[in-house]
């Protein structure tokens, strides 16, 4: 009989060890995995998380399942994310204003800071394009049409609360005159008005605009990053132009709260071996005008932390903080 209950117990034990953290990452994942993109097709970043999922599959032996989700300016996804289970099974792609700047303009259905950051792989870089048919040659010339119409120079954005949005939120505010602010469902779409003549001006993304760009549908005005960019040298910056501001970004990748961190290890080992590969640097160096910066689950977590509190000054002096 103790023979018996020992050998239960021994059972117990075992199975207790399977299911342990880092059992299941061990032979994570046993199945497809759902990803969830927060913007729309042809986006900054569905086009550089399509470059890279190859490379997570192969890294992870299962497919990753893409769903653009997009809407709010990436809020839909991260709430749909929210209510999934935390077994690793689905996770989604973020941009920082979902995680650092959103949540401090309005409630949302989701706690960013509850979620599981599993690492960021890149930065974004911002350029402000009007029609390449625009009267408007030099930003000065953008503002000072903003001053003689309030109201009248609209600008694109991927949605209320993005970075997109604050920077020329920021600008209009420094300039003390008065810009509309137009929300559409990503990027590409607020380009296309912008080519279309439905709004003057569009702050965006370099790899969302290479191809309006070189095709001469849309001539920039100046970087909101802090750096000049090699698609546009001799495009001057913010600062270059006076102004002590840069805008910046970063796409990263989380999961629902309670996912165990044996799993998002191995989620975040799969990124940084998809972007090492040199397929994909050439890629992004040469093609999608985009800068790889790795930042692991601490780090990342670290960096919207900051975020938070940078962009929730920038939320206050424009006066959109709830």
């Amino acid at each position: 009989m103790r023979h018996a209950i020992l050998r239960v117990v021994l059972m117990v034990l075992a199975c207790c060890c399977l299911c342990s953290p880092a059992a299941a990452g061990a032979d994570y994942p046993r199945k497809p995995v759902t990803v969830y993109i927060p913007l729309g097709v042809g986006d900054t970043a569905d086009v550089f998380v399509r470059v890279i999922t190859p490379y997570m599959e192969k890294f992870l032996g299962q497919p990753m399942i893409l769903v653009n989700k997009p809407g709010s300016g990436g809020a839909v996804a991260l709430a749909a994310l929210a209510n999934a289970p935390a077994d690793g099974y689905t996770m989604s792609w973020a941009n920082l204003p979902t995680l650092s700047i959103q949540p401090q303009m309005r409630k949302l259905t989701y706690d960013p800071r509850k979620l599981v950051y599993i690492a960021t792989p890149m930065q974004y870089e911002y350029i402000l394009y009007v029609s390449a048919k625009s009267p408007y040659k030099t930003l000065k010339d953008l503002v000072e049409a903003a001053r003689k119409a309030p109201g009248k120079v609209r600008y694109g954005t991927p949605g209320l609360g993005t970075t997109n949005h604050l920077g020329v939120a920021w600008l209009a505010n420094k300039e003390n005159v008065r810009m509309t602010a137009v929300p559409f469902d990503g990027n590409p779409k607020a380009i296309s008005a912008v080519v279309g003549g439905h709004c003057e001006a569009v702050n965006t993304s370099v790899t969302a605009s290479i191809s309006p760009y070189q095709a001469g549908l849309v001539r920039p005005l100046a970087v909101f990053s802090d750096f000049r960019i090699a698609l546009l040298p001799d495009v001057p910056t913010l600062k270059e132009l006076g102004y002590d501001f840069s805008q910046y970004s970063c796409l990263g990748a989380v999961f629902p709260p309670g996912t165990p961190d044996a799993v998002r290890q191995r989620m975040e080992d799969a990124i940084k071996y998809a972007i090492e590969q040199p397929d994909v640097q050439q890629r992004c160096a040469e093609t999608l005008f985009a800068k790889i910066v790795f930042r692991n689950g601490a780090e990342y977590r670290a960096l919207c932390e900051d975020y938070w509190t940078i962009w929730g000054d920038v939320l206050s002096l424009v006066g959109l903080k709830k």
